[in-house]
């Protein structure tokens, strides 16, 4: 009983200090961490398993990569708006 509280207050803690898709994606990495530790103890799995713990594993680290990592920050992109704007007008102010 107490292994099944403890798992269940960490996985509350998890939610509170990332968000619920995190931390349950964060409870499939269980099964990968089994596979590698399944042929330490004489135990070792089929390899289709390691191929499962794998996509596991990649859908978690997916799942954690923040959606605007890739994006330019905003103000990023209104200073290169502004330096095109200043471009421009350099070009039409100046002589030809």
């Amino acid at each position: 009983m107490f292994d099944n509280v403890l798992s269940d207050l960490l996985w509350a803690k998890a939610i509170l200090l990332t968000s619920t898709t995190v931390a349950t994606a964060g409870l499939t990495i269980q099964v990968p961490l089994a596979a590698i530790v399944d042929p330490l103890t004489g135990n070792a799995p089929p390899i289709l398993d390691y191929v499962g713990a794998a996509a596991a594993m990649v859908g978690c680290a997916g799942i954690n990569i923040p959606s605007d990592s890739c994006l330019v920050p905003e103000e990023a992109s209104i200073e290169l708006e502004n330096r095109k704007i200043q471009s421009t007008e350099q070009d039409h102010l100046s002589p030809r």
